[in-house]
Order: C-alpha cells, then structure tokens, then sequence
C-alpha cells in the first residue's frame, strides 16, 4: 500500500513539474527555498539530500530562469544565500497552495472518524522515513533471513 502510494505521488511530483517546464529538483529547491525565506547551499544539499556540486548546478539554472537570487551573506562573505525572486515566489505560492488544496481534498475523502488515525499513522510513516535509515535492497538475500535492525548496505 506505501509503495502504491508513493507512485501515485511521484506521478503528481512528476506532472506538476512538467507543467511548468521546470525539473522535479527544481521544483522542489524553489520550495525549500520559498519556505525558509532565504537558503544556503548547504541546507538546500541536506533537505534535498543532494550533493553540494549538484545543489551548485541546480542553483545556477534557477538564477539563469529567474526564479531564484544568489547573493553573498552579510555575515560571511565567504557564503552565499539564495532567495527567491517575484517570479520564484509567485511560483512557491501557486505551487503551495494547489498542493494544499489537493492534499486537503484527499483527506476530506477520508470518513470522518477515521481521519485522525490516518493523520498520526502518516506521521509516524514520515518520522520513520526521515530518520534516513538504510533501505539498500539485496536481491540475493531473502528479507524474512534477515535479522531485526540489521541492514544489507
């Protein structure tokens, strides 16, 4: 049911980026850039879980489309801090708000009564997901031969 669930997100991730000529990674740094305001590389390679040299290339593309503004920090001139432009807010705020309106149209198809069980089971999906545990695959290896915590990376 997760994996079926996942495909069906990764389509509509997928969908609501070709609309907009944009890449999946694009769309999803001028997001994470849109939410925090204004980004450092760094934090851009770890939410995304990207390299710093793709984090690099996938900024540059944004600033050559104008979505988004490099700009060297006050504090360190070493660092930059990238921000979005007019054109990468209004993109960040239709983007949030047709996803907003979408997964709330989903959830309101859920019963009633049993909304709030989904909520909390999804929450601990996510939790569980975000911990960044391993989740190498070995064909060569039967999972139920496995121990319990022991990885195959």
């Amino acid at each position: 049911m997760i994996r079926k669930m996942a495909r069906n997100l990764s389509f509509l991730d997928r969908d609501r980026a070709s609309c907009c000529g944009l890449t999946l990674a694009q769309c999803h740094a001028i997001v994470e850039i849109g939410r925090a305001g204004v980004a450092t590389p760094s934090f851009l390679a770890t939410t995304l879980r990207l390299d710093k040299s793709t984090v690099t290339r996938l900024a540059d593309s944004l600033v050559e489309q104008e979505f988004v503004l490099r700009s060297q920090d006050p504090g360190d001139r070493r660092s930059v801090t990238l921000s979005l432009t007019e054109k990468g807010i209004r993109f960040f705020e239709g983007t949030e708000n047709s996803m907003n309106s979408f997964f709330l149209s989903v959830i309101e198809r859920i019963p009633e009564n049993d909304r709030k069980t989904f909520l909390s089971g999804l929450g601990s999906v996510v939790e569980a997901l975000e911990r960044g545990e391993c989740v190498c695959f070995d064909l060569d290896r039967p999972l139920q031969g496995r121990r319990e915590g022991e990885s195959t990376c």
